[in-house]
């Protein structure tokens, strides 16, 4: 504070909270070591006093990192202090193993197996070395089109199939067009689903939609038909679908601007996410929110679905976009030049994004908290409801009152 505080007065205004958080940490950070100390000590050199091992294997190490959240780097430290060494390769081994695992299941929630299509920097250059161009997806704002395209490239689990050949019925490939109407999965905004018709007959059911390196990814199961590259295709986003996306992912723009108002500008977005039946928002704040300030946040964001404001957005420079009064920026997240801003009321919510959103806050129709919990350090978690979804949580609840008052008379 006495070093910094003159050119950074924002130091000395939050010096309290700072010295609380700093404080919070070494005790989080005591107990942690405490704990994997303990179990260096009762399970790894007990091991290697029972048995003669010389090295703490992988699966031990993984635990103490993932489990009981202890630095690998400390646990190398201490089995060099002990004579040992540490499996490492082992280690990295079981890191990249549950990131997999990870993976595999959010894949198979999307009703595609336990393998995902993927395409990497060899395939992105494959792609740009046969002069086929980035997927035009400027429709994928726009609603109830049908929009026609063309088919550049087809991805299998085996690579890139070739021209003179086709995908058939039943197998699962990844559809790169030349234009495309689906919204692929950015910004804490779910993919789009729906289908892409064939014109010589047959479909690809679209269960997943991911960019890379500016080529959409399409993936799905051929339900009929097949399907060759170059040939002529029609997108069939599911709408109805993405009716229920919009209000989460608008509603989490206008729930940013209620928690700051109610917990103060300190409180900042740190993730999000949206799908057809929930949304949840991730915000830094130190301690569990009270009861007045779950209502009050409530209340804000079901304000501003009674007020019907318009949800506008506008291409601009990236300057000029940073130059806008309060306007909002995802931390650590770099954007493209031009952004796209996204604004609810005048100024009610002014942030970079882009998502696909309603375009007034009464189509959100009712907004309900349903979670909030911490996720990890000074790292809390909203889940909340829209529209019937929102609805029927209000009406569990009155029940559950009604049902409680009724209890207390008997």
């Amino acid at each position: 504070m006495e070093a910094f505080g003159e050119t950074y007065p924002e130091l000395v205004k939050k010096q309290a909270s700072i010295i609380d958080a700093v404080m919070e940490e070494e005790r989080s950070f005591s107990t942690m070591l405490d704990r994997g100390i303990r179990y260096f000590e009762d399970e790894i050199k007990r091991s290697q006093k029972d048995h003669g091992g010389t090295v703490v294997s992988a699966d031990k190490a993984f635990f103490l990192y993932d489990t009981l959240g202890f630095p690998i780097d400390l646990t190398e430290l201490m089995a060099q202090e002990s004579g040992m060494t540490v499996d490492m390769a082992g280690f990295f081994a079981e890191m990249e193993s549950q990131k997999r695992r990870s993976r595999e299941a959010r894949f198979a929630a999307r009703g595609m197996g336990r393998k995902q299509l993927e395409l990497v920097a060899e395939q992105t250059s494959w792609l740009a070395e046969s002069c086929i161009d980035i997927t035009d997806d400027s429709s994928k704002y726009d609603r109830d089109v049908e929009v026609e395209a063309v088919v550049k490239a087809i991805f299998t689990f085996d690579g890139f199939i070739k021209n003179s050949e086709k995908a058939d019925e039943g197998s699962v490939v990844g559809l790169i067009l030349d234009r495309s109407s689906f919204y692929a999965e950015a910004g804490g905004q779910d993919a789009d689903t729906g289908t892409i018709a064939f014109d010589v007959g047959g479909e690809l059911l679209v269960n997943d939609v991911q960019i890379y390196g500016g080529y959409i990814l399409h993936t799905g199961i051929i339900i009929g038909g097949s399907i060759s590259p170059n040939s002529g295709v029609k997108c069939r986003v599911d709408y109805h679908r993405r009716r229920q996306v919009e209000p989460n992912h608008s509603m989490t723009h206008v729930l940013n601007a209620a928690l700051r108002e109610v917990l103060g500008e300190g409180c900042d977005q740190r993730g999000s996410q949206c799908n057809e039946e929930k949304l949840r928002f991730d915000f830094s704040h130190k301690s569990a929110m009270s009861t007045a300030q779950l209502r009050a946040t409530e209340t804000f964001v079901n304000n501003a679905i009674a007020r019907a404001l318009p949800v506008t957005s506008e291409m601009m420079s990236l300057v000029d976009a940073k130059a806008i009064p309060n306007v909002r920026a995802m931390f650590g997240e770099v954007y493209p030049d031009p952004v796209r801003v996204v604004r609810v009321g005048n100024d009610l919510s002014v942030e970079f994004c882009g998502g696909t959103h309603i375009t007034n806050t009464a189509e959100a129709d009712a907004f309900v908290l349903s979670v909030e919990t911490s996720v990890a350090k000074g790292i809390r978690r909203i889940t909340a409801l829209t529209g019937d979804a929102a609805k029927k949580a209000m009406a569990e609840g009155e029940r559950f009152i009604f049902g409680s008052f009724l209890a207390l008379l008997s």
